[in-house]
């Protein structure tokens, strides 16, 4: 009889250590940028909401830095595919596989942190439609602060973009650079450094959050913030891994990631402001972009806006047209 209840216990701890290991899912977030930039922060602070929200049930595992090895291009097919659970996708480093998703970052397309965000939510559905396509959605979204500039000579006008070596990370950056005559080289920003002190660039196009992650003061001079655009980030995660939670802790994971979109659209203007800052710190010279230069800007924003949207169809088109009716613009 003794032996019986020392065995029945043995079973029904083994058992529930079995299913409290079973319960438990932990999911490897890739992060494209440093552990200390402001979107690898905002990803720990989700993570943990997570952890504490389902008692551990669900554990994101975060991967700053790339260091899972994919790069920007790769990470829509990635997470379709299931080679990642859950990662940070910019929408303008994957329109070779979708290209309406760059709609948020095209040249000069807003002008404000409000433009932006209203863009992204007219742009919501027709996200959704093609990011089930290819087996996700999207948790939560953040912004990037406008992208300007950096040089190593004052840029005041147009002609003087002509010649440069720019490091740029998305199609947008190339086609800026084709039409106004800069040499532009879309590659990871770990290899912006190594190419700069080879002089294999003399410039990059980045915000001032990733300046000051980057030291561009160590070999740069001049950041001009053209404003070319703010890069919208999604949080995606394969559904056939959000299919397999509980619906109890999917409820809370959505909760969370609602406020936390709210929470990192309002940070990327305070982010800017101190990253200015800093750059000023550093001794960076921040030029202001004049009216004749701003004109000049937008006449290429919208010549490339009408060529991109015609490559990326229907939805873009009809998206850009509810959106400038909205902002009072022709195009």
């Amino acid at each position: 009889m003794k032996k019986h209840l020392v065995f029945l216990l043995v079973a029904v701890f083994t058992l529930a250590v079995f299913s409290d290991a079973m319960a438990k899912t932990k999911w490897d977030m890739h992060l494209n940028y440093p552990a200390g930039n402001f979107h690898s922060q905002g990803a720990k602070r989700f993570a943990e909401r997570v952890k504490a929200a389902t008692n551990g049930e669900l554990d994101i595992v975060l991967h700053p830095g790339a260091s899972l090895g994919f790069k920007g291009p790769e990470l829509l097919r990635a997470v379709a595919g299931g080679q990642l659970s859950i990662a940070e996708v910019p929408t303008g480093m994957v329109e070779g596989d979708a290209p309406v998703l760059a709609l948020t970052a095209q040249p000069f397309i807003s002008t404000n942190a409000f433009e932006q965000r209203l863009l992204y939510q007219l742009a919501k559905p027709t996200y959704a439609k093609v990011l089930k396509r290819f087996n996700q959605f999207t948790l939560y979204t953040s912004v990037w602060p406008f992208s300007g500039i950096y040089t190593q000579r004052p840029i005041r006008s147009l002609a003087d973009l002509k010649g440069l070596k720019m490091r740029v990370y998305d199609g947008t950056g190339l086609a800026f650079g084709k039409a106004t005559g800069i040499a532009a080289r879309k590659m990871p920003f770990s290899e912006v450094y190594p190419a700069m002190k080879a002089g294999l660039l003399d410039s990059m196009y980045t915000s001032s959050v990733s300046g000051v992650d980057a030291k561009a003061w160590e070999v740069l001079k001049y950041f001009t913030p053209i404003n070319i655009v703010g890069p919208v980030n999604m949080v995606n995660v394969n559904l056939d891994a959000w299919n397999k939670l509980p619906k109890s802790v999917q409820a809370k994971v959505l909760e969370i990631a609602s406020q936390m979109e709210d929470e990192m659209w309002n940070l990327a203007g305070d982010m800017d402001r101190k990253s200015r800052a800093t750059l000023k710190a550093h001794g960076m010279i921040i030029n202001p972009v004049s009216t004749a230069f701003r004109s000049e800007l937008n006449q290429v924003g919208v010549k490339l806006r009408a060529q991109w949207a015609q490559k990326a169809g229907a939805d873009a088109q009809r998206i850009l047209k509810e959106y400038y009716h909205i902002v009072g613009r022709q195009q």
